[in-house]
């Protein structure tokens, strides 16, 4: 049952089942009696057809479980993302932060007698905060072999 429920997560999340190249219980009993058992389900995002993993009894040792190994490929990945960035200690970061308090300390505070007052001084701070930001702040993108900008 814990399979087939295994099955559709799976399958829902385009994960990969991974099977066992030896299959051996990975669970022992320290109680008389009681049988040993398989009570690991290992699932991995990967893009491969099949997934196994290791079953390693001689690395038990003292535990009552032994450890299941995965060999994971590592793919080399491009990487290319662009963002919207103010540099530390640039001129640029240093107009920003100004544009910001000048328009601050134009906004009136005094008034925020009722909820309607609080959401609008709310909405030209946040208006303040988007205008500076779309003005000074610089596009970079970052990819795979980005300097440090």
């Amino acid at each position: 049952m814990v399979v087939v429920r295994g099955r559709e997560v799976d399958e829902s999340y385009s994960l990969m089942h991974s099977i066992p190249a030896l299959s051996v219980p990975t669970h022992y009993s320290d109680i008389s009696g009681h049988a040993n058992s398989v009570i690991n389900l290992i699932f991995l995002g990967m893009s491969c057809a099949q997934v196994t993993h290791r079953i390693e009894p001689n690395l038990r040792r003292f535990s009552d479980h032994i450890p299941l190994i995965v060999d994971l490929s590592i793919a080399p990945e491009n990487i290319c993302v662009c963002r919207m960035v103010l540099k530390h200690d640039s001129e640029e970061e240093t107009v920003f932060l100004l544009s910001v308090s000048k328009g601050l300390s134009q906004l009136n505070f005094s008034s925020l007698d009722f909820i309607a007052s609080l959401d609008l001084l709310f909405e030209a701070i946040s208006r303040l905060f988007a205008d500076c930001w779309a003005t000074y702040a610089k596009k970079i993108t970052v990819t795979t072999w980005s300097k440090e900008w």
